[in-house]
């Protein structure tokens, strides 16, 4: 093996970790900020908020390859790297379990109507004979849209547990378009990547597309989704429960107007676990090892004018 160079290129506010690549014949550099030693990295590893933009490209002199701790990777110029014969990658197994557990605990919760019923609950009131009013329902059928590492795990554990799935990708040999999903599912789930197909996918026609009482849940990117409009259909009970881990500003301004019995919000957290360090070190150094042996490069990114084959939209 070649020595070569890998650059951390800033890290996200929880990771601790990942400079422990010493078993290898790498040097490894550590820097945040436009000022940090691009043109001396042969791989150069970025978290969500690090963009690598075309300004950036034309000092990437030496890479071999641009890694993403992410599954999403919104914040590269894909197209820009591509040309520039860059290959990019990313990490969606690191985080993969976490995002659906979360989507399926929102879901399920939401579902279930749990947040209604709760807070009578806990003002003291039990009241059964109200459950009707409530509304908690059984999983029936519920559209996944985005049948990737993470989708494609939601699916088989909805499926699992007895619901009927739709699923929603272009790459799929088969998949349900995404107006009958939509106008079919109980409940929806987010799993695509943010693409210009995507941005905005749900907007304030698309939910209101949705069957009436319907649960949408959202664990992929912030901007698939107009948080507005959703808020709007859930005070109108187009929307029977809302879920949101992501914005498309984070964090969102006005977040107390999600304070709702019927609306889960957390802070872009569906990723994490305790093990999350770890499974990003791995990532990186088996993409490290796949670029000193000369060996394929898991999950490489696809140029956009493969991903623009098919559309969601």
């Amino acid at each position: 093996m070649n020595a070569l160079t890998v650059l951390l290129w800033g890290r996200a506010e929880y990771e601790r970790h990942v400079s422990a690549l010493t078993d290898l014949s790498v040097t490894v550099i550590e820097h945040a900020g436009d000022d940090a030693p691009l043109e001396d990295a042969d791989v150069i590893v970025v978290p969500s908020r690090q963009p690598v933009r075309s300004a950036h490209i034309p000092r990437l002199r030496r890479a071999k390859l641009v890694l993403t701790t992410t599954s999403g990777f919104d914040h590269l110029d894909v197209a820009t790297l591509h040309a520039a014969g860059i290959p990019c990658a990313r990490l969606p197994l690191a985080r993969r379990d976490a995002v659906v557990q979360t989507a399926l605990g929102m879901l399920l919760s939401l579902n279930r109507r749990l947040g209604a019923l709760q807070t009578p609950a806990s003002q003291g009131t039990w009241d059964r004979s109200r459950l009707p009013m409530w509304g908690p329902t059984l999983l029936g059928t519920v559209g996944v849209v985005g049948h990737g590492v993470i989708g494609s795990a939601m699916a088989g554990v909805l499926e699992a547990m007895g619901a009927h799935v739709l699923r929603c990708d272009p790459l799929l040999a088969d998949p349900v378009p995404l107006p009958e999903l939509v106008r079919n599912s109980d409940a929806i789930t987010l799993h695509c990547e943010l693409t210009p197909a995507t941005r905005n996918l749900f907007d304030r026609d698309r939910i209101a597309s949705m069957k009436h009482g319907a649960v949408l849940v959202n664990t992929a990117r912030g901007r698939i989704v107009d948080p507005d409009a959703a808020l709007d259909a859930l005070h109108t009970g187009q929307l029977a429960g809302l879920g949101l881990d992501v914005f498309p500003s984070e964090p969102p301004p006005d977040l107390d107007r999600f304070v709702h019995p019927r609306c889960i919000v957390t802070p872009h957290a569906a990723g994490w676990h305790p093990d999350l360090d770890r499974y990003i070190l791995d990532g990186i150094r088996t993409a490290v090892v796949a670029v000193l042996t000369g060996t394929p490069i898991p999950f490489r990114i696809a140029p956009p004018e493969q991903a623009a084959a098919g559309s969601i939209g």
